[in-house]
């Protein structure tokens, strides 16, 4: 005569199993209800997290900037500085001063002074706007 196994019949151990018990229904409901409610709360807190972050970003970046704009200003306030800009930027010279342009070979020289236009009207032949037209736009090809 053989024993039956502690805690149970032999007709529970061999028999059918039970598919999903009422405890893990119960506990897969109140899994998803936490999903569902926390889902919104948690995606704000991250949201808000990564604003703050570029937040901070882009107040080290202002400050960096505005690091860089008052040391240009406290340049601009010093008299030699301007001196300076003036003379490469503008290209002044200061009285008694020799100044020398370098002049490369494939560019023209920028004297400053626009070349003069010959400011004699040409009157050009014809009867009618359109013969007056077409030898103007003759006229225009022909002249350097």
């Amino acid at each position: 005569m053989t024993n039956p196994p502690p805690g149970g019949t032999t007709a529970r151990r061999g028999g059918r199993r039970r598919g999903i018990t009422g405890r893990a229904l119960v506990l897969g409901a109140v899994l998803i209800l936490l999903i569902v409610v926390l889902a919104s709360p948690v995606h704000r807190y991250l949201a808000t997290r990564s604003a703050l972050s570029q937040a901070e970003q882009q107040r080290r970046a202002n400050q960096a900037e505005l690091a860089q704009l008052q040391q240009q200003a406290a340049q601009w306030n010093d008299p030699a500085y301007i001196a300076q800009q003036a003379r490469a930027r503008l290209q002044f010279a200061m009285p008694g001063d020799t100044v020398y342009v370098v002049v490369s070979p494939n560019t023209k020289p920028a004297t400053g002074v626009p070349a003069r236009r010959d400011s004699t009207a040409t009157r050009v032949p014809g009867d009618s706007w359109n013969e007056r037209l077409w030898g103007s736009i003759r006229a225009a090809d022909s002249s350097p």
